[in-house]
């Protein structure tokens, strides 16, 4: 079942519900004011009747009732009975006792007035005063005209609720074909966008309410979409050429060398050169490598709770003793005395791969092979500063250092892929951290890593 119909039955449900409570309401008022009224009107004949039986100067009972048996009175099937004091039959409109008194004669010793209805018949029971006696009174009728009356009044309220019903589910249907049809839109259109376009974009239409709103958030995702397509497509394009290029030197490297028979010294020079092209080439997988992990392992990674004193020490001791020849300047500012403000919750080997990428780097491009690292403790971040007085980056290069592959113009003479810094940019991602970098050319720059000391989720 679609979402339209659903609306649509859901909305005829409320009004159906609706219509059929008021429809309740008024008709169990109307009958009620409909016997109340009654009631008043027996009531006051009844005793009008009796004021003129027991005052027979004026109108002889034995009149009275002749009248009420040939049904001249006013309400049809109409009868009256009056007790005396002594529960004796003062009057009687018909031969037989009502059995009515007999059921409600102790009730009307508390209450002074009963009205019961049996069958169709209604019933006023009462004591009244007249010339200083006590007289129970008690008249029945049957009121045909106000049964009639709400009869007709339910007759109406079926058919009313029944035309309603069907108007409602006629409108119904259309309210929620006009309100889903902005979604239909937005299906009809998200259905054309494909691989080949996704430039395109969903209509917002008025930009307020929830359908633009999802406009808004699926044109979003486009947008990212579209730029991890283009990004992948860099990607490739780069890692292709990052490849090909220093394989197909090797290849000319070896066919030049077998044109003819070389000195010695000539095959150990050209070894030497391939086996540096090839460590390069191990370092392209393996970054790559660890690229991918970073993106697809790290969900499923136990993390735990590291030292960043000990993470910053590692790093220090493993670059130094893969490149003796960089020099690097660490300073401890203030630890501070809870122990957790010092610890970051991650994994310690993507930690550390993070902050020896950014100290190789720092030392790779600067002159003399240095950096100052310093590890500080503030507002509950554990706080990286890598500073350097290298090449520099410029404004423009600075935009685009996290993509992968990506290298600026000053760096092309210095070896490297471009990788480490969108590995870096990642893990900081994934363990809730922030990178900032600053940059002047020949100058130097300085790169300060954030993470929080306390982690409440991950990414």
């Amino acid at each position: 079942m679609n979402i339209r119909t659903v609306l649509a039955i859901k909305f005829v449900v409320i009004i159906a519900s609706i219509l059929l409570v008021f429809s309740v309401i008024i008709f169990q008022f109307s009958n009620i004011f409909r016997e109340n009224e009654f009631n008043d009107r027996l009531k006051s004949n009844a005793l009008h009747t009796t004021y003129m039986i027991i005052d027979s100067s004026e109108v002889d009972k034995n009149v009275v009732g002749i009248l009420y048996r040939k049904k001249l009175n006013v309400f049809p099937y109409q009868e009256l009975h009056i007790y005396d004091e002594n529960d004796s039959v003062y009057f009687t409109s018909s031969d037989a006792t009502t059995p009515v008194y007999s059921k409600i004669k102790d009730e009307i010793a508390i209450h002074d007035e009963v009205n019961v209805t049996v069958s169709d018949t209604e019933y006023v029971a009462f004591k009244h005063l007249y010339q200083n006696k006590t007289y129970t009174i008690i008249a029945s009728a049957i009121d045909e005209v106000g049964h009639e009356r709400i009869d007709n009044l339910r007759y109406i309220f079926i058919i009313l609720f029944c035309l309603s019903i069907l108007v409602t589910a006629v409108l119904g249907n259309l309210f929620a074909k006009q309100s889903l049809k902005p979604i239909h839109d937005v299906v009809a259109q998200v259905e054309n966008i494909t691989e080949n376009n996704l430039h395109e974009r969903v209509n917002e239409g008025n930009g307020k309410d929830e359908i633009a709103q999802l406009a808004i958030t699926f044109n979003q995702m486009l947008t990212r979409i579209e730029d991890s397509f283009v990004l992948q497509k860099y990607f490739v394009a780069n890692a292709s050429h990052e490849f090909r290029t220093p394989l197909t030197v090797m290849k000319g490297q070896i066919e030049v060398l077998l044109l003819q028979s070389r000195k010695e010294e000539d095959y150990i020079k050209t070894c030497q050169s391939l086996i540096e092209d090839i460590n390069n080439q191990i370092e392209l997988i393996n970054g790559l490598s660890d690229l991918a992990r970073a993106n697809a392992d790290f969900p499923n990674t136990k993390l735990q709770n590291i030292s960043s004193i000990e993470l910053i020490i590692e790093a220090i001791e493993e670059l130094k003793k893969n490149k003796p020849d960089f020099q690097i300047n660490f300073k401890l500012n203030e630890i501070p005395d809870e122990e957790e403000l010092v610890s970051i919750k991650g994994n310690n080997a993507l930690l550390k791969s993070a902050i020896i990428n950014l100290m190789d780097n720092a030392c790779k491009f600067s002159e003399k092979h240095s950096c100052n690292v310093s590890l500080s403790f503030v507002d509950n971040l554990v706080r990286f500063n890598i500073n350097d007085n290298g090449i520099g980056i410029s404004e423009e290069d600075l935009k685009h250092i996290f993509e992968p592959f990506y290298r600026s113009n000053n760096t092309r003479k210095i070896s490297g892929h471009g990788i480490g810094l969108s590995l870096v940019n990642k893990i900081i991602q994934l363990h809730q951290g922030q990178i900032k970098v600053e940059s002047k050319l020949d100058v130097g720059t300085k790169i300060i890593v954030d993470f929080p000391a306390k982690v409440a989720t991950l990414i």
